[in-house]
């Protein structure tokens, strides 16, 4: 066993990172709510979940093109 295994680093750290994601997807369900002037009691509970997934998809698209942008530009790499 490994120093970083026995401090659970990996669990830790992926944890934090879901709780993360997950306070984002809320926030972005709540502004996109607020934008229809909609409330969560205007939606049974599929409804939120389809609407939660649908953040969640698009919050993790949008990390995933900023860290390819990153990653070009850290290697010089242009698109435009």
């Amino acid at each position: 066993m490994s120093f970083l295994e026995s401090l659970n680093v990996h669990a830790k750290l992926k944890r934090k990172i879901e709780e993360a994601l997950e306070k984002r997807v809320e926030a972005r369900v709540k502004a996109r709510l607020a934008q229809h002037k909609l409330k969560p009691e205007d939606f049974d509970e599929e409804e939120l979940a389809i609407i939660y997934e649908d953040e969640r998809i698009k919050l993790i698209d949008d990390l995933k093109a900023k860290g390819l942008l990153a990653l070009l530009a850290a290697l010089g790499i242009s698109l435009f």
